[in-house]
């Protein structure tokens, strides 16, 4: 039975026993900041569990992606090098929220896997918890299983917990037999050997206990059944091979790689590449589907560490450029059906890959040149150093555990402690250098509110700010100073609790409204923010002008300005969600948004700038838009009807089971709860103010609607009027007066560079010539009087030209801009790297820049402080080389 069977079998019997099919949930846990990616189906129903969330179905069963490479689940190191471990696999399971317990969940179990699958009665065998007497008796006695096939484990085994307090329960384990041919082939061999014979396949959770701060166990008044049971582990079964990397989907993969690779599978020495190159695309290719980018921090790290694993396999096989990315599309064709967005996002995938493998096939033969030669200096059984661990990350993007697994092969250990030095140094220059400030504290304590509105049982908010832009509304509470008050005076601030309000609470990205608190026709307070923290319970913080008292009625009143120009932002991101989709793929997801009255920013998954052209068509297309004058549509409809629309759900937010739809004209559905225009044409007009990355594989725009962008246009329209002016032309001929004037201008820059050439030449050769020896390396230190930048790069290949293993630092100061070069000849980088002492230069003098390890550029800082640490950057050459 191929694996799509498996699965379907699963999901169809549970589907035909009363159970609800959920569809697979994203690999990175949106609402979940305990876990790095999803490893487990239960992820998805975390909140079902601990009863923060209610469904309409009882049952549940699914097959969900899952990923285990980083934290605590890391199976990265052991994946293609046994027969089970895997970074991303499936996992099936079925659910019972407080419906059935122990005795049916086995006989679904049992019924499905002996029936169903037709698996032998004869290789099965379970696990119960020690104290558990329920689930061995209903194995023993309902189940008819012999008592010598039951074997009884400790809570390490089969004892099952969400964390240290929380819902916990007795597991039982069902295992397969693989045979006495399998494993150690020992004559006592048994469930708990460590050997590839006895296999679990399912794991069933009896979820019937909380566990509290002091370790004590309650029981659950509605006990709940989890239970997984690993796909690809079913598949081995069904398919009768030892190994999950035999099975069909694998076999399919690895003859997809073999392909252009220089050593064929069928060369055992090579198996375990194969396995990890095979393994390792599908993580890449569900990873980057669900939106995920490489990058150097969390998920999009792990990403890149795969994708750089991957490519190391691939050398061993024969690969010496690019390959990953043309394989995703085998991928993506056996997987597809099951997982539509693999075909969706296809070429997406393929392009973010062939980026991310010719980055590191740039760096990857310098770093291994590098590695095996100190690790020849180390020798077998001894430790690589920790900094050169970390010059190689931080130079030649070698992740950790790759240093480690090519020092592995060569019997030497890694310097994880020096590793981690190096690394928190560089955090620590980081921070230095950082100008962010943290964000001001609120003047209220939100965690204590929560609490104290859980513990009154405050009835959420009813929000009338769709339909009206005031409302007359009791207040309810009043709390000061953390405490609930009767009345408050007036320039006292609080927050005040009402029984509805016309007031938008900020969420989903898009600013609070503002507005007045009215009794007749006097104000009596002026709102400055909302917020719902807890249960839909509007606080609006307010500054008091006259008593408000709790118990009365007020008039509410919102900024009605204000909201409208909110409402234009708000809109505005759905349709540049759409235009970015259409112009740059089906990849792209909003990850955040910022919508402000003034402006909105919008956050989005990319690999690579915008480029300009893209951007004015974007512009353009908007702006047809608002002209098309198309109707903005709302409706409530069922969750997962609107998914199946097409709607398109955004990055963190929690949907309830009745939502919010917007339809913007006919290409725009998207799930939101905030404020939208009628029609487009109430937007005016859209301009993008800026684009710019916010990290590896995020950008940022900033964009203006309305009033804002008029006021944009016309600040351009000004500029422009003023540079005709001065330069004395017309509309028609500013551009190429102002070409000609630039190029003009670079015309004397180059003679007045020549000519400062000239006599820095002189310069230079004096330095050549009196360059301070460290025994085998020349050392220069020197201020080449104005020279830019240029210049600068050019001396200092000059200078490298005419010397062998020299380390240089030189900088000058050309109309108030320092420019700094440090130059290392490539004889020399194993031991001084120009970028390490640029990143000296950076944390003492100020200035910024990087670069490699033969070559580093950089600007700014105080020039005085660089000239004082020529004594520090000789010591530095001197410990490195030894001398």
């Amino acid at each position: 039975m191929k694996i799509d069977e498996v699965r379907k079998v699963f999901l169809k019997y549970f589907e035909k026993n009363g159970h609800t099919i959920v569809p697979s949930s994203g690999l990175i846990p949106r609402k979940d900041p305990t876990l790095l990616f999803t490893n487990a189906g239960m992820n998805q129903f975390k909140d079902v569990f601990i009863g923060e969330d209610v469904r309409n179905y009882k049952r549940a069963v699914s097959c969900q992606k899952c990923l285990r490479a980083g934290g605590k689940h890391n199976d990265l190191e052991n994946v293609g090098f046994t027969y089970r471990h895997h970074t991303f696999f499936e996992m099936l399971g079925n659910f019972s929220f407080g419906d059935y317990f122990k005795k049916d969940a086995i006989r679904f179990s049992w019924e499905l896997l002996t029936k169903e699958y037709k698996i032998p009665v004869d290789r099965l065998y379970v696990s119960v918890f020690k104290e558990d007497d329920e689930a061995y008796d209903i194995w023993l006695k309902d189940i008819g299983i012999p008592k010598e096939k039951i074997f009884r484990m400790g809570e390490k085994d089969n004892f099952w917990s969400m964390g240290d307090t929380g819902p916990c329960g007795p597991c039982s384990e069902i295992f397969y037999d693989h045979g006495t041919g399998h494993g150690c082939k020992k004559p006592k061999c048994t469930i708990g050997c460590d050997c590839d014979r006895f296999v679990e396949i399912w794991n069933l959770v009896f979820m019937q206990f909380n566990r509290d701060e002091k370790g004590k166990l309650t029981k659950l008044p509605k006990p709940s059944i989890d239970t997984g049971a690993g796909l690809e582990r079913l598949s081995a079964v069904m398919q009768g091979v030892a190994s999950n990397y035999d099975i069909d989907l694998f076999k399919e993969l690895k003859k997809e790689i073999e392909k252009e690779a220089s050593i064929p599978l069928t060369n055992k020495k090579v198996e375990s590449s194969y396995n990890v190159i095979a393994d390792h695309l599908r993580s890449i290719a569900f990873l980057i589907s669900d939106g995920c980018l490489p990058s150097n921090e969390g998920a999009g790290y792990v990403l890149r560490r795969i994708i750089r694993r991957a490519i190391r396999h691939g050398k061993i096989i024969g690969f010496e450029s690019p390959f990953l990315y043309k394989k995703i599309g085998k991928v993506a064709d056996i997987m597809g059906d099951a997982y539509p967005e693999l075909i969706k996002t296809r070429k997406e995938i393929e392009k973010v890959v062939k980026i991310e493998e010719e980055k590191f096939f740039e760096t990857l033969d310098k770093g291994l040149l590098i590695l095996e030669k100190e690790i020849s200096l180390v020798g077998s059984g001894k430790t690589l150093n920790g900094d050169i661990a970390f010059k190689l990350y931080d130079t030649y993007g070698f992740p950790l555990d790759l240093t480690e697994m090519l020092c592995k092969e060569r019997g030497v250990t890694v310097d994880r402690d020096g590793f981690n030095k190096e690394m928190e140094r560089q955090k620590d220059m980081a921070r230095k250098g950082s100008s962010f400030s943290s964000k001001k504290e609120m003047s209220f304590d939100q965690d204590l509110l929560s609490k104290e509105i859980k513990a009154k049982n405050i009835k959420p908010t009813e929000f009338t700010g769709y339909d009206s832009t005031s409302s007359k509304a009791k207040c309810l509470y009043i709390i000061k100073n953390n405490e609930f008050v009767p009345n408050i005076s007036s320039g006292d601030n609080a927050i005040l609790i009402f029984n509805k309000t016309p007031f938008y609470a900020e969420s989903g990205g898009q600013s609070c409204d503002a507005g007045l608190i009215k009794s007749g026709s006097t104000s009596v307070g002026q709102v400055t923010g909302v917020i719902k923290p807890l249960n839909g319970v509007y606080l609006h913080m307010i500054k008091a002008n006259s008593k408000i008292d709790a118990g009365k009625e007020y008039d509410l009143e919102i900024d009605s300005r204000r909201r409208n120009l909110i409402k234009r932002n708000h809109t505005a991101t759905h349709i540049l969600h759409y235009l970015l989709r259409k112009h740059l793929g089906s990849h792209i997801k909003q990850s955040g948004s910022s919508v402000d009255s003034d402006m909105f920013s919008f956050d989005f998954n990319h690999y690579e700038a915008i480029p300009h052209d893209v951007i004015c068509k974007i512009e353009t297309e908007f702006n047809e838009l608002i002209l098309a004058s198309d109707d903005v549509i709302t409706e409530i409809m069922n969750y997962k009807d609107a998914v199946k629309s097409g709607a398109i759900a955004l990055f963190d937010e929690k949907y309830d089971e009745k939502v919010r739809v917007v339809h913007v004209g006919n290409y725009s559905t998207e799930l939101c709860g905030g404020t939208h225009v009628k029609n487009t044409s109430e937007i005016g007009v859209f301009i993008i103010e800026s684009e710019f990355s916010i990290g590896s594989g995020f950008r940022r725009i900033e964009a203006t609607t309305s009033i804002e962008a008029y006021k944009s246009l016309a600040g351009d329209s000004g500029l422009i009027l003023s540079l005709i002016n001065k330069t004395k032309s017309t509309r028609e001929e500013f551009v190429d007066k102002i070409i000609r004037e630039l190029d003009e201008n670079k015309t004397l820059r180059k003679e007045i560079e020549k000519i400062k050439s000239g006599s820095a030449k002189n310069i230079i050769d004096e330095l050549i010539k009196n360059a301070k020896s460290i025994k085998s390396v020349k050392f220069i230190y020197a201020q080449l009087g104005e020279l830019g930048a240029k210049e600068l790069r050019e001396s200092a290949e000059y200078i490298k030209n005419q010397l062998n293993n020299v380390a240089m630092v030189i900088y000058a100061d050309s109309e108030n801009k320092i420019s700094v070069v440090t130059a290392v000849s490539k004889s020399l980088t194993s031991k001084i790297m120009a970028n390490e002492i640029m990143k000296i230069i950076s944390a003492e003098a100020g200035a910024k820049g990087g670069g490699t390890a033969d070559f580093a550029q950089g600007g700014g800082g105080d020039i005085s402080k660089l000239k004082s640490l020529e004594k520090k950057i000789e010591a530095l050459i001197i410990d490195k080389t030894g001398e």
